[in-house]
């Protein structure tokens, strides 16, 4: 679900144009066209497109443009990593990953009352959320070989993130050693830090059961520490044909084990699929192949993965919370309306949860891992 357009669009193009005009020296006079807003955008963050057009060394250009507004009422997470994600997207793009390219980044709130980062648009389409994409859009109508690759391609292009290294990409300023040390500690302590802020009810019963299994199960060794993206799923991926051509939404970005992130991509499609009662899309891989191609891509057999998964499941089910909160108070849905978004994140935490506590031989995915030696 977009964040609705909070602003004039064609006030906001003047605006646009007049700040492009502030960088007349690099690129000339420019001139854009009509402002919109993407169907596929997510809740958290505003996201402009539109066309321009300027002189640049004396020949015409043409660019398709996106400017990602940093969020300011919608906004679904508590802190402002702002500045860190533009730092981080302009690493990445040294890196090779397909990351979209920074053209530009205005850090004041002069213009559109926000700091503001304008890239390149890429071409392609992206698997939405709403209407989940096993129920309705163009990976139903891909045949199951097809929907294999886009699976099998998003988990290769995940595998590429965790292969970085942390240091040698620049991204040690992801760290955050007041909540604990890094790894699954801090990603935990970091979170929980923050509960009154996403307002989770205390009635959560499954909520309350999941955090206090998590803190009696922190995994001691987890091995190396990884660069995380944090909100990883192919929801997240633009594809050019079955390959990714972006990876968007990086304000989830941490240093952890790789395996949150590999949990993450697997509960996001569990709760599009099971979580709200839609079969899932024949063709896609199962949990236990994915996780061994995850595993043959970065090298090393995965490590604590129930852990990552039951994490995966609670943090969805608060951030739902939030999320559910912001869309009553913005008036985005009629009053009444049941959305019930929240409702099943708390449904399937309580099953995820009860089959890591019962040691079930199956998370969903087809048979469960059986533990392995970590490499």
């Amino acid at each position: 679900m977009p964040v609705p357009l909070q602003r004039d669009p064609d006030l906001t193009r003047a605006v646009l144009t007049h700040w492009f005009g502030t960088r007349s020296a690099e690129i000339g006079a420019v001139e854009l066209g009509p402002v919109t807003v993407p169907k596929e955008a997510g809740f958290s963050g505003e996201i402009l497109l539109f066309d321009a057009e300027w002189t640049e060394a004396g020949t015409r250009r043409r660019r398709a443009l996106a400017a990602r507004v940093a969020p300011t009422r919608h906004r679904v997470f508590p802190e402002d990593f702002w500045d860190d994600q533009v730092r981080l997207l302009r690493l990445l793009g040294d890196t090779g990953l397909p990351v979209p390219r920074v053209l530009w980044d205005e850090p004041s709130a002069a213009y559109l009352g926000a700091p503001f980062l304008v890239m390149e648009r890429v071409d392609g389409q992206v698997p939405a959320d709403l209407p989940s994409y096993h129920r309705q859009g163009w990976l139903t109508r891909l045949p199951p070989a097809d929907r294999a690759a886009v699976w099998n391609a998003g988990v290769d292009v995940l595998a590429a993130v965790h292969r970085l290294d942390p240091k040698e990409t620049g991204a040690g300023f992801l760290d955050r050693p007041e909540f604990g040390p890094t790894g699954s500690a801090q990603l935990l302590g970091h979170f929980t830090h923050h509960l009154d802020f996403y307002g989770v009810a205390d009635d959560n019963t499954a909520a309350a059961a999941a955090l206090d299994w998590l803190r009696a199960h922190v995994p001691d060794d987890e091995g190396p520490v990884s660069l995380l993206w944090g909100d990883a799923r192919i929801g997240n991926i633009v594809y050019a044909g079955t390959r990714p051509a972006a990876l968007l939404d990086w304000e989830m970005a941490a240093l952890g084990p790789a395996e949150a992130d590999l949990a993450w991509y697997l509960h996001m499609d569990r709760h599009l699929s099971e979580g709200i009662g839609a079969p899932r899309l024949p063709g896609l891989p199962g949990r236990a192949e994915t996780v061994a191609r995850w595993e043959e891509r970065v090298g090393r057999t995965a490590r604590d993965l129930p852990y990552h998964e039951v994490f995966a499941a609670y943090r969805f089910c608060v951030v739902t919370a939030r999320v559910a909160r912001l869309l009553d108070e913005s008036g985005i849905l009629p009053p009444g309306t049941d959305f019930p978004l929240h409702r099943n994140a708390t449904a399937l935490l309580a099953k995820v949860l009860e089959e890591n506590a019962q040691g079930a031989s199956s998370r969903g995915y087809g048979p469960a891992l059986q533990r392995r030696p970590t490499a």
